[in-house]
């Protein structure tokens, strides 16, 4: 999800569609007034959490395969008031989106990936700034870029493109500028281009106001491979497409969260569709912004799902089983 809170919740009773039951079980709910925008798993199966509200903060959730998870706030980013995506770019060593944004849009010239690594006899206590992005409005999803430990795709939902971004040396290249990618004039919600996953040498991608996921072909470096068309994978029967993770494993079903209307959707390759969790009128993952594969022996099969809260609750970090994918 993007800068847009207030629009969506409001408007996220206008949708209706039938709720499905899922095996979940709640790892972590925080208080009102916090909204989770992204998380990320480390390789020992602990869960990061970036938040949109109500600052830039960074939770870790330890052991949530576990029968007594515990989650820790690592830092906060004072210069910023929201974080977005966050990618794990070589073992973990994550990257984050970072930036200023009001209730209904991003501000521009004003975002940044930062850094920081785990793995380390303490948890980090803050990140380091490794890239300014000037020309970016909205940054969204992030992915790493196989083969490239220091670079991370960054979607920026307003310009509707995809930065490449080295984090070792500072440099910021637009390397995707496709109409898929923009945000589209007269619809709800000005916001594009958000989640994005790279598998097999394609670039998976959500547009938000398309409700839709794409597919095309890309070079190790992030272009567009030469002869490479934008592919529609599915067009959801849902008012949002937010982020995704493709998986289990490495399956190619993606799993796309859809915000308002509280459910995760999975899409096959071949672009079969079902809802595999929630529901408008479900109270298992309201207005889901983001979700995971575990990684570990464990939770292999279970989805993480974090939301954005809804109806005067905080967010949620909630795992769903689904069992062997679609």
């Amino acid at each position: 999800m993007a800068a847009v809170a207030i629009a969506l919740l409001a408007l996220a009773g206008c949708v209706s569609s039938q709720p499905v039951a899922a095996q979940s079980r709640l790892i972590h709910q925080f208080p009102p007034g916090v909204w989770v925008e992204n998380l990320a798993v480390r390789p020992n199966g602990n869960l990061l959490l970036t938040t949109l509200v109500p600052n830039a903060s960074i939770y870790e959730v330890v052991n949530p395969a576990g029968p007594a998870p515990s989650t820790q706030l690592r830092f906060t980013i004072p210069s910023v008031n929201s974080l977005f995506g966050i990618a794990e770019l070589s073992p973990d060593r994550f990257a984050v989106l970072a930036g200023n944004h009001t209730p209904t849009a991003g501000l521009p010239g004003q975002w940044a990936v930062h850094t920081a690594t785990w793995g380390g006899v303490k948890p980090p206590t803050k990140a380091s700034r490794a890239a300014v992005l000037p020309d970016a409005v909205l940054l969204n999803g992030a992915a790493p870029l196989p083969g490239n430990p220091d670079v991370v795709l960054a979607a920026d939902s307003t310009v509707g493109v995809v930065f490449r971004v080295n984090v070792r040396t500072g440099r910021v290249d637009l390397v995707l500028d496709l109409p898929e990618m923009k945000p589209v004039g007269g619809t709800t919600y000005s916001i594009g281009i958000n989640g994005l996953r790279v598998r097999d040498a394609s670039l998976y991608f959500t547009n938000s106001a398309t409700h839709a996921l794409y597919r095309v072909g890309i070079n190790t470096d992030g272009s567009i491979a030469q002869g490479a068309r934008v592919e529609t994978v599915k067009v959801l029967d849902a008012s949002f497409a937010d982020d995704f993770d493709l998986g289990p494993a490495l399956g190619s079903t993606a799993w796309v969260a859809t915000n308002m209307d509280s459910s995760v959707v999975a899409v096959a390759p071949g672009g079969q569709a079902r809802v595999a969790a929630g529901g408008v009128d479900s109270p298992v993952i309201p207005s889901d912004t983001s979700c995971r594969f575990g990684r570990t022996v464990a939770d292999a099969n279970v989805l993480y799902v974090t939301t954005a809260g809804k109806g005067g609750e905080g967010a949620k970090v909630v795992a769903i089983n689904v069992g062997t994918g679609t």
